[in-house]
């Protein structure tokens, strides 16, 4: 057996009803009946039924965070039943971002992920002031990794006239908040995503995650997130970057609302009113791609 997708589509989050679940709304589109246990990966591998030998659509949950996901997208890449050779990548699922330059209900596709994780970082109160983060001494490179351009120009061509959604609840929330992103309109985006196991959330944080972007000289950061560096990672270790992107709806602001403290922000019943919308309209672009891939 060799499944063959043109397209594998890899959402994070994977959970019952009632909780955020990335995988659903590529069920409801697309006829994803058949299952493969692929070793290595959390759940099945799910792809169309073709009468050809290409499998067309092709879903694999990865699992939160890096670790699962480069565990999951190597176990992919190594497995002798896939044939990935002529398979576009796509990470799609949910994203904080800042309400200075993006809003909720937009999309991003990432034109740079910068790995949040390594660095030095030093107790601010112990330091002798200035920003408390210096660039890992030990690396061989910077921690950012850039999809390919022609690829991003081809995505940018198809999806740039998706409809988006928005949602009356949600465009009250972000009018609440100060910045010139929070009060527009969804839109999409080409831009920076930034991508750690830690699950940070405050401006002070804000500042020393745009500190590490501009010392890599990756532009303003629209996207945070928890996967993508580590699909890009595995990816280019068996050469494929250039068939991967990125796609991210946002679903939350990476900061509290004026007045507010970080710890009400986390615990406000409205901190999850966007993720529904983030990721509708993350599918929208991602399966405007994703057909045109298939044809």
């Amino acid at each position: 057996m060799s499944i063959a997708p043109a397209a594998l589509v890899l959402p994070a989050f994977v959970h019952d009803a009632d909780v955020l679940d990335e995988r659903e709304p590529w069920l409801d589109r697309y006829d994803l009946a058949r299952e493969y246990d692929l070793p290595g990966a959390p759940d099945p591998l799910r792809y169309t039924d073709t009468d050809s030998d290409s499998a067309g659509l092709a879903l694999l949950p990865t699992g939160m965070g890096k670790a699962n996901t480069a565990t999951t997208l190597a176990a992919a890449l190594a497995s002798p039943d896939l044939d990935l050779s002529d398979t576009l990548f796509l990470s799609v699922g949910v994203a904080g971002g800042p309400p200075t330059d993006t809003t909720i209900g937009s999309v991003v596709l990432a034109e740079a992920i910068v790995d949040w994780d390594v660095k030095v970082r030093w107790d601010a109160a112990e330091g002798e002031g200035g920003v408390p983060l210096q660039l890992n001494p030990y690396r061989e490179a910077d921690h950012v990794h850039r999809p390919d351009p022609d690829l991003l120009d081809w995505a940018v061509a198809r999806a740039d006239d998706t409809d988006l959604a928005d949602d009356p609840a949600v465009r009250t929330h972000r009018e609440q908040y100060e910045g010139r992103g929070a009060h527009a309109d969804p839109r999409l985006l080409v831009g920076t995503n930034v991508c750690g196991d830690e699950f940070w959330h405050g401006r002070v944080l804000a500042e020393r995650v745009q500190w590490l972007c501009d010392r890599y000289d990756a532009g303003t950061y629209c996207a945070t997130e928890m996967e993508d560096a580590a699909a890009a990672s595995a990816l280019a270790r068996f050469d494929r970057l250039d068939d991967y992107l990125s796609v991210r709806g946002i679903a939350n602001f990476d900061r509290p609302k004026p007045g507010q403290s970080v710890e009400d922000s986390l615990a406000d019943e409205d901190f999850e009113v966007g993720f529904e919308l983030g990721l509708e309209n993350a599918v929208r672009v991602a399966s405007t791609l994703v057909d045109a891939r298939l044809d």
